[in-house]
């Protein structure tokens, strides 16, 4: 039978009475974990044999709740989004340090979420202000605003790339998805769906393939959508094509991660349980497989991508947890 188990049990800040935890990714070789909450500080830990080590501390460069960081994929850069309304470009150095490198201002109110293209040349964010912003990256590691979408009527809460189509992925407090192409001039509106979830969409992933997304809502539905026609991203569609309602619940799902070794769908919230879920793409079915409930509200989760089994938690007690899921 299968179940979760807790391996790594880790305080985000020295202080035992800790406020919350609000973000955490792995890099894309799964062997750095990086956090954020609301003592204001990114911390980048090792991950080896089932621990986490504290390699860097960052604190006092923003002066607000820091919502979410996002190492780029070839590990150079990590970018970080904080409820004053900046973000803050980290690229390593030297040392094996991470230090700043650029400040990028223009939102009105707190960023929500910050996500670094697969090819490095953009950075999406998004923010309370209800825009999502498109930067572009020139060769000299400069950025530059090319895009200010405003289809959102409130939050919004998550941007997402997909791995393998030059196609992003809003949701938020409007209950709506929207997804996103360049034109070779702006970056335009592929598809909206005004009511995907019955209240705020918290989360989204796609799977490997790029064909699937995988949503989360304060509705505490799972809902997976299919990539239609995604070439030319013109022509790209969202159609749903499987849903599941957690009916021994009525809190928030916060956080979704989709597993792109075993295909598993992770998602946790405000009931503090982590479930995992399965999807058939030819029956078109999510099933639950097992879940696990922890000691506090989770505001993330992680799939580690290098290890099959491996889940990162961000809790609002103040700690990290590390969970391994067996067969």
């Amino acid at each position: 039978m299968s179940s979760i188990k807790a391996v790594t049990f880790t305080q985000h800040s020295a202080d035992l009475l800790a406020a919350r935890v609000w973000g955490l990714n792995w890099n894309h070789n799964g062997r750095f974990l990086v956090t954020v909450g609301e003592d204001r500080t990114v911390k980048i830990w090792k991950y080896a044999d089932d621990k986490l080590s504290l390699l860097q501390k960052i604190s006092g460069d923003q002066n607000r709740t820091i919502r979410y960081a996002h190492f780029s994929h070839c590990g150079r850069f990590l970018a970080v989004g904080s409820w004053d309304a900046t973000i803050v470009i980290y690229e390593i150095n030297e040392s094996n340090e991470f230090e700043e490198k650029h400040r990028l201002e223009g939102h009105e109110n707190e960023v929500k979420c910050v996500q670094f293209s697969n090819n490095g040349q953009w950075l999406a964010t998004c923010s309370r202000d209800k825009t999502v912003w498109l930067w572009q990256v020139d060769e000299d590691g400069d950025y530059e605003v090319v895009s200010i979408l405003q289809k959102h009527s409130a939050d919004v809460k998550f941007v997402l790339w997909n791995p393998v189509y030059e196609l992003l992925v809003s949701g938020g407090y409007d209950n709506s998805l929207r997804m996103y192409y360049y034109d070779d001039e702006d970056w335009v509106t592929a598809d909206e769906v005004e009511a995907a979830h019955d209240s705020a969409v918290w989360s989204g992933d796609f799977d490997s393939t790029g064909k699937y997304l995988v949503t989360a809502g304060a509705d505490h539905n799972l809902k997976v959508w299919e990539v239609t026609s995604p070439e030319p991203p013109s022509a790209a569609r969202l159609n749903k094509v499987a849903s599941y309602e957690a009916r021994d619940t009525v809190w928030p799902f916060y956080s979704v991660s989709w597993d792109h070794l075993t295909n598993l769908i992770a998602v946790a919230g405000g009931d503090q349980k982590v479930r995992i879920f399965s999807f058939d793409a030819e029956s078109l079915a999510i099933t639950p497989v097992t879940d696990t409930k922890l000691d506090a509200e989770i505001n993330a989760i992680a799939w580690n991508p290098a290890s099959a089994d491996t889940i990162a938690a961000a809790l609002d007690d103040g700690t990290v947890q590390i969970l391994r899921v067996s067969a």
